[in-house]
């Protein structure tokens, strides 16, 4: 794993501040919209990619979900999301995984969850990692965000979160659906949510009928 990536050195205050701050919004956005898939879905076991500091683990329901996998490349997010949820979910597995660099399989989940990763990984890294972990008839939500002619990183004042826009690239959504068909995902599903800034959050519902 390479320490050249930004996302090992902003620290989760900061990305947290800057995800909640009002002229962005898309914490509160992001955690509304785990609880809708999450409820929809209902998975035994779900894969969060890019888990952070674990925004919207408060909605998983331990009476249906009985396992939880987080992935990040950060290990001092895991390690707070872990002190956060660890009481509240009876099978919390946390990864420090760069999944641009190992795709392999870790389990078959129901639900992968990919909120505003594909932006720094590239789209084909997450539809091989998610291939290589979901369950026949599993269900996979990504969200990108749409930039609408905005500037990629918004401006909040925090310094070191202008350090992942070294890395930033925005998703093609048409691209996405192509290589998400190509690589065996049905998409059933899409919504835009607009966020305060004049940008958006595109989520598509793609579902993996198996090879």
């Amino acid at each position: 794993m390479s320490d050249s990536n930004p996302w090992l050195h902003i620290p989760l205050e900061d990305y947290e501040l800057h995800m909640s701050h009002d002229s962005v919004g898309q914490s509160g956005l992001l955690n509304s919209l785990t609880k809708k898939y999450l409820y929809k879905i209902q998975p035994q076991t779900t894969i969060f990619l890019g888990i952070a500091g674990g925004n919207g683990l408060e909605h998983i329901d331990s009476n249906i979900t009985k396992r939880v996998i987080g992935i990040d490349i950060n290990p001092d997010y895991l390690n707070t999301a872990f002190e956060r949820y660890n009481h509240q979910i009876d099978f919390l597995q946390l990864l420090n995984l760069d999944i641009t660099k190992n795709s392999e399989s870790i389990c078959r989940a129901d639900f992968i969850w990919a909120a505003l990763i594909l932006e720094y990984t590239g789209i084909d890294k997450v539809l091989e990692f998610s291939a290589n972990n979901i369950h026949t008839g599993g269900h996979l939500i990504v969200s990108i965000q749409s930039n609408n002619n905005k500037q990629s990183v918004s401006p909040t004042g925090i310094e070191s979160i202008k350090k992942a826009g070294e890395i930033f690239s925005i998703v093609n959504p048409e691209v996405l659906v192509g290589k998400a068909s190509e690589t065996g995902f049905v998409q059933i599903g899409k919504e835009e949510s607009a966020l305060p800034n004049g940008k958006s959050i595109i989520t598509f519902h793609f579902k993996y009928p198996g090879p």
